[in-house]
């Protein structure tokens, strides 16, 4: 009996580590600065040159963007609940958990036409256009 108990907390205890780890949060101050060709993300990158609110209304303000090489864009989640930022092409660039208040930024050092979209709201779509 004292054996099963042990496997069975082991067993939870695994599960619970599993559950609560891997992901990353956006907050003021996070720092996580993935890099890939294309450009470089996370939060505290230097000063946006533009920003985006991820919306209670189910929609990225605005929902195109321009930009130029170099340039940081910052999104904001300004509603009371999560949204993702999770780009089409340039997986290493998204935010799987943008949390109320929130930010998330991306630093292109490419040019190209970059979509994004809200994996927990698949209609809130952008388009960033960066030359």
């Amino acid at each position: 009996m004292q054996g099963t108990l042990r496997y069975v907390v082991g067993a939870l205890a695994i599960v619970w580590l599993a559950a609560c780890g891997g992901g990353t949060t956006s907050s003021p101050g996070s720092g996580s600065q993935p890099s890939t060709s294309v450009g470089v993300a996370g939060a505290n990158l230097g000063a946006a040159t533009d920003k985006i609110s991820a919306t209670g209304q189910l929609t990225f303000d605005p929902s195109m963007q321009t930009a130029n090489v170099g340039d940081i864009i910052q999104w904001t989640n300004t509603a009371s609940f999560e949204h993702t930022i999770t780009f089409d092409n340039e997986s290493s660039l998204s935010d799987p958990s943008l949390q109320p208040g929130g930010t998330w930024e991306v630093k292109f050092t490419t040019a190209g036409t970059y979509q994004y979209h809200c994996s927990i709201h698949p209609n809130m779509v952008g388009t960033i256009v960066v030359s």
